[in-house]
């Protein structure tokens, strides 16, 4: 079984992961070998628990985030209908939606969407950020509005609302740079492959 992203502590494990899920995806597209994620997932529309395990195994992207939570709500529901305890379930929505929170839509000093950012940033490095409910909050979270009704219910409301960005704000620089210096060193790998540099 792989390492999914949000165990991943190294920045070699997330560019390997990165190749891998390139390759995957052109093979898929170009050799109709295998399956594109998203194709896979709606065939679990009825399935919340293998619908959570495909995206969690597809994060960072940003369709697996919404996935995942999508998959999580609908097991919430099934619980709260039943009357069963939803609190992890609850836990999880909340920390995705915190974790994604990382990422901004568009990086100005990389000139480049803020998904290749996050992308080559090592998930169990975010996931194990400090972080809680009353300084983060929900308000700047991708949160529906029924997820912060459930939230409040269990957690009452935050003394402030932020993002993992914003808290973190030294760290997605940090990220910024290594992924440009990685990518410069990459790029040059491949030039001197294809026989275009020495």
């Amino acid at each position: 079984m792989r390492k999914s992203w949000l165990e991943m502590q190294t920045d070699e494990e997330v560019w390997n992961k990165a190749h891998q899920f390139a390759t995957e995806s052109r093979n898929a597209i170009h050799n109709g070998i295998g399956e594109f994620w998203a194709d896979t997932i709606k065939k679990y529309h009825d399935d919340p628990d293998k619908r959570l395990t495909i995206a969690l195994d597809n994060l960072p992207l940003p369709g697996a985030f919404r996935e995942a939570k999508i998959a999580l709500r609908a097991t919430i529901r099934s619980k709260r209908k039943s009357k069963q305890d939803y609190a992890d379930e609850l836990e999880l929505i909340y920390r995705l939606a915190v974790i994604e929170s990382f990422s901004i839509p568009y990086s100005k000093r990389l000139k480049m969407p803020g998904y290749n950012v996050i992308e080559h940033t090592p998930g169990g490095k975010l996931n194990s950020l400090p972080f809680n409910y009353q300084n983060t909050g929900y308000n700047k979270l991708d949160l529906t509005k029924t997820d912060i009704k459930w939230i409040v219910e269990q957690w009452g409301e935050p003394k402030r609302h932020s993002t993992l960005h914003k808290d973190y704000h030294d760290l997605w620089v940090e990220q910024e740079d290594k992924f440009s210096s990685n990518f410069d060193r990459k790029l040059k790998e491949l030039s001197v492959l294809a026989g275009f540099a020495k």
